[in-house]
């Protein structure tokens, strides 16, 4: 089996991969069947950081190579995926846009519970009810299941407002009366 991967060039921190057909046992930097572009990811302004082969590319995926992830994603912005890999390209990245909804939410949770372990004396019941949110939202990552997300992290969010309500208002300190300067 053919995959059209990356292969990556350059030196310390100034990476330039080309993008090649290669056979899927191959390791990393073995034996390329045939050079299919290349990505610069430090081209300066103006220049193309991306230049693909379009037609070449596309009889590679007609005589069956399978793209990386990583490419799959570079050829569906740049137009070239067609029929069911362009479908599965745009329902991949509806998942992983779902999915990061999910992370934003369970970062929500995370930062209610990191609030409640914060004060003094926090309630054990509001504590509790605000790490089990926060196992739920986490739950609901792989799934992509946004709805039940943004619910757990308001769940959490209420219970960090409960133990804030809860906790005893801080006492007015007496002023120190001073006995007058006798003069």
């Amino acid at each position: 089996m053919v995959r059209i991967r990356m292969q990556r060039l350059g030196r310390r921190h100034r990476p330039f991969y080309r993008i090649n057909a290669i056979d899927i046992r191959t390791r990393r930097n073995g034996k390329v069947l045939e050079n299919l572009g290349h990505y610069n990811p430090m081209a300066p302004e103006g220049e193309q950081q991306i230049v693909l082969h379009a037609d070449k590319i596309k009889a590679w995926i007609e005589k069956g190579a399978r793209p990386s992830e990583t490419v799959m994603d570079m050829l569906g912005r740049e137009g070239i995926l067609e029929g069911k890999m362009k479908d599965q390209w745009e329902a991949d990245r509806a998942v992983a846009l779902e999915r990061g909804k999910c992370k934003a939410a369970v970062k929500r949770a995370e930062a209610a519970v990191a609030a409640i372990e914060g004060m003094d004396e926090a309630p054990e019941g509001d504590l509790n009810a605000a790490k089990k949110a926060l196992n739920m939202a986490r739950n609901t990552v792989p799934g992509a299941q946004v709805a039940d997300a943004e619910k757990f992290a308001g769940e959490a969010e209420a219970a960090a407002k409960r133990a804030e309500s809860a906790k005893p208002a801080p006492e007015p300190e007496a002023e120190a009366e001073e006995p007058a300067a006798e003069e």
